[in-house]
């Protein structure tokens, strides 16, 4: 075998790895929007400078947070729905690469603040009114 061949092998073999890791991350989406909307965000951690990219799941009774990389479907972090306070969001935006004009709204619970987090300003009003309405089942037979 020529070198040449050898090249183009490797060249093939890196094609198809890079189309094989985009059909799968593309069926990931896929298989966590099957269990509530999904949107794009970015999560810093208390005394934290860096923000982590990842995917936002607003589920029935949690928020779920996914990391953008990984190839998992269970989420990276978690957090009950009870409990959850948003607050406004910060008047300047946040620049992070892959989120367009993002806003940061600080996410806490009943022991303090337990992240912040950096969404697209249309997404905000949802996640606010996710927070706000009422778990289903939650509080049913109330006359």
């Amino acid at each position: 075998m020529s070198a040449l061949q050898v090249v183009e092998v490797l060249l093939l073999a890196g094609c198809l790895t890079i189309v094989l890791w985009l059909v799968l991350l593309w069926l990931r989406r896929r298989a966590l929007a099957a269990h509530g909307p999904v949107s794009p965000c970015a999560v810093r951690l208390p005394g934290s400078p860096r923000w982590r990219l990842g995917l936002l799941r607003l589920g029935a009774h949690h928020l779920d947070w996914f990391s953008v990389a990984g190839m998992s479907t269970s989420p990276t972090k978690s957090w009950a729905r009870e409990g959850l306070d948003i607050s406004t969001p910060a008047p300047e935006s946040v620049s992070i690469p892959g989120l367009a004009a993002a806003v940061s709204v600080g996410l806490s619970g009943e022991s303090g603040p337990i992240v912040d987090l950096a969404v697209e300003p249309k997404i905000y009003p949802a996640l606010r009114s996710w927070l706000e309405s009422a778990p289903p089942g939650h509080n049913v037979n109330v006359t």
